[in-house]
Order: structure tokens, then C-alpha cells, then sequence
């Protein structure tokens, strides 16, 4: 099951106002990790050592790759905040849980399928829960190329996630063949749209 954050509900999470320290330091990770695609463990130990000239610089932990990002504006409206650090250390345990807070009040309440720890039986149940509830670690990383998918080239998004091939990345963020093709068939329409109506190419050439 992927559960991904849309970039409505990014702007939300951005947006709210928090009052408690910890959950606004949370909500500032969550952040961060949703405009560098990093993995909970690279995210969470990033300092401003990191910060070099408008990107963000480090090596993946699992990967030993290293990986350049340039600063979204979201990111640097906390670095802002934070006179030019990022937010405190915390540890993934605690990450994991603030960010569930973050989004319930965020109203991240819809309905979704999923799995989730059952902390009676100790084992994950399938299920419809509120949004809110599924929200983990990797939520971050897997919006980001969730979110970039179709929009920018494989290749780039792949350099930031630190995928080795494309067929890890489509299955990282639960994409199959037919979800391709049906994307292709969607260009093509838009493309035969366009043609029968020269009006609608002269605007979008124009933009």
C-alpha cells in the first residue's frame, strides 16, 4: 500500500500553525523530507554543514552515493525561521510518531487503505483508517517521487532518491506498465486535442 502526501496536503502540513515545539520541529523534518526525497536516517542528520551555496550535500548512508539537491522555497522559508539551521536532531522512533500528530492536525482524516501496527496484537492489520494513522517515516521520500514522477526526467528524480535502475524507483512508488501506458494514452489524447483545436496550441505555446 502507498500512501503518499499530494502537494495540497504538503501545503497544509507547511502551512499550520503549531505551537508545540516538538511537533512544529517535526512538522519541519517532515518538510525537508518531502522537497530532498532523503531517507528517514540521511533526513534526520542533516546540519547546516550540509548547506553549501543554495544546495543541500550529503552521502546516503546506504547507498555511500552522494546526493545534490537545490533548496526548495518551502525549505528555505524554515532555514529562514531558524536563522539558517535546521530543525533539532531527533531520533526516527519520535519522528515517526510527531509526524501522525502533524498530519492529524493537518486534517489529514480521509479514509485510505493500508496497513498499521495493531498495538494489541503486535501485528499489522489491513484496513481503511484516516490518512493521519498510515503517515510514517517513508511518506516523505516516497512523496517526493511520487510527486516528480512524470514531471521531471526518471534520471533526475532517480539521482535524488538514489535509485540504481528506473525499475526500482516505478516499484518503490508502486507504478506498473499499465499505469505507463495509461499515462502514454493520456499524452496522446492531449496531443490529438491540441491538433483539432490550433487555438488551444497557440495558448499553451504562448505560456
Amino acid at each position: 500500500y502507498f500512501v503518499t502526501l499530494s502537494e495540497s496536503e504538503i501545503d497544509r502540513i507547511f502551512n499550520l500553525q503549531i505551537d508545540t515545539e516538538y511537533l512544529d520541529n517535526a512538522r519541519d523534518w517532515l518538510i525537508i523530507g518531502v522537497w530532498t526525497g532523503a531517507r528517514a536516517g540521511d533526513l534526520l542528520s542533516l546540519t547546516s554543514d550540509n548547506i553549501r551555496d543554495g544546495f543541500i550535500e550529503y552521502t546516503a548512508r546506504k547507498t555511500n552515493q552522494k546526493i545534490v539537491l537545490p533548496i526548495h522555497w518551502q525549505v528555505e522559508s524554515i532555514l529562514a525561521k531558524r536563522e539558517g539551521e535546521l530543525p533539532r536532531s531527533t531520533s526516527t522512533q519520535k519522528y515517526n510518531d510527531y509526524i501522525k500528530e502533524v498530519c492529524r492536525l493537518a486534517g489529514l482524516d480521509e479514509l485510505c487503505k493500508g496497513a498499521k501496527m495493531n498495538s494489541d496484537s503486535k501485528r499489522k492489520e489491513v484496513g481503511e483508517f484516516p490518512k493521519w494513522q498510515l503517515v510514517s517515516t517513508h511518506i516523505a521520500r516516497r512523496s517526493f517521487a511520487t510527486n516528480h514522477y512524470g514531471r521531471l526526467p526518471t534520471p533526475v528524480i532517480m539521482s535524488a532518491t538514489g535509485h540504481k535502475t528506473e525499475k526500482m524507483l516505478l516499484a518503490y512508488i508502486g507504478k506498473s506498465p499499465q499505469d505507463n501506458a495509461i499515462q502514454l494514452q493520456d499524452y496522446w489524447q492531449r496531443q490529438k486535442e491540441m491538433k483539432s483545436n490550433p487555438t488551444m496550441s497557440v495558448i499553451k505555446n504562448a505560456k
